[in-house]
């Protein structure tokens, strides 16, 4: 039998609701190199044509020579024309910065496209060995356009962070709420006027039995008054339509019920929110709460 959490959470349904609230921030996250990169390739496709004008009539005159023909003044004076016109050492230049900045996008591209794949891959609530590290940056990479435009995201990743026995679908939902509401908080100071850009800093750590995750920012932080609400069913702050579409309330029972792990905050208004989520590790042979037996 499956837990009450699972009945209340439908995995796929709340994917796509999710995935409902971020797919116009994830397309536009896509077009915007794609649109860079129909630019550059008109670019190309204009300056090979030039270079290309460049190159037969250099080819042409070397056969003349070649042939012994005597070549005149004026023909000369039209090549250094042509050259002057083409520009080649400005495309010179300019070409190996579009082609960078091509390769850039469509690696860009794939990235997304690549976490998209992972966090839509269809419902796995059953518990299997995942790399937490690589889960932060499909999230990361997912909700870029929800942080890029108010705050910088650094990523602290242990490199020798163990896999970690746990449903990698709602190890997703966990991170995923944390930077949204991250990111929402830095907007919010951002709009203060109190700074240009803010920070959010997502740290992993291995402590010895346990997996430790950090999303830290400095936004505006949890008023005082709402610091014992925000892991009640229900409670949000957020206009309608904002956020991720469930809240911290779930977050706490993924991380406690079916992990059997913690989460603690701590807060300091116009400072900013740490959030930290504790997992422990388990035994794979053992039956986990939740998963089908």
């Amino acid at each position: 039998m499956e837990d009450s959490l699972n009945r209340k959470m439908p995995p796929d349904l709340d994917k796509l609701q999710m995935l409902g609230r971020l797919i116009s921030g994830i397309t536009h996250e896509i077009n915007t190199p794609l649109h860079y990169l129909e630019h550059n390739l008109t670019f190309l496709k204009i300056s090979f044509k030039d270079l290309l004008s460049l190159l037969t009539s250099c080819r042409g005159l070397l056969e003349r020579i070649k042939s012994g023909d005597q070549i005149s003044s004026t023909t000369w004076q039209a090549l250094e024309q042509l050259e002057s016109e083409v520009e080649p050492e400005y495309l010179e230049s300019e070409i190996a910065k579009t082609l960078e900045q091509s390769l850039e996008g469509m690696d860009m591209v794939a990235r997304i496209v690549l976490a998209l794949k992972d966090f839509s891959h269809p419902a796995q609530q059953e518990f299997l060995m995942t790399d937490i590290n690589k889960c932060v940056d499909t999230v990361c990479t997912i909700s870029r356009h929800e942080w890029k435009i108010a705050a910088d995201l650094q990523l602290e990743l242990a490199s020798d962070l163990p896999f970690l026995f746990c449903s990698r679908d709602e190890i997703h939902q966990v991170l995923l709420n944390l930077v949204v509401n991250s990111a929402h908080a830095v907007n919010e100071k951002k709009e203060t006027g109190a700074y240009d850009r803010g920070l959010i800093t997502v740290t992993t750590t291995s402590l010895g039995d346990r997996v430790e995750i950090k999303v830290c920012d400095d936004g505006i932080g949890i008023a005082p008054e709402h610091q014992s609400l925000i892991f009640n069913p229900d409670f949000t702050t957020k206009k309608a339509g904002a956020g991720t579409g469930f809240g911290l309330n779930l977050v706490r029972r993924i991380v406690e019920e079916r992990h059997q792990g913690s989460i603690s905050f701590e807060s300091r208004p116009g400072e900013g929110t740490v959030f930290k989520v504790i997992l422990p590790h388990r035994q794979p042979e053992k039956s986990v709460s939740g998963e089908k037996k």
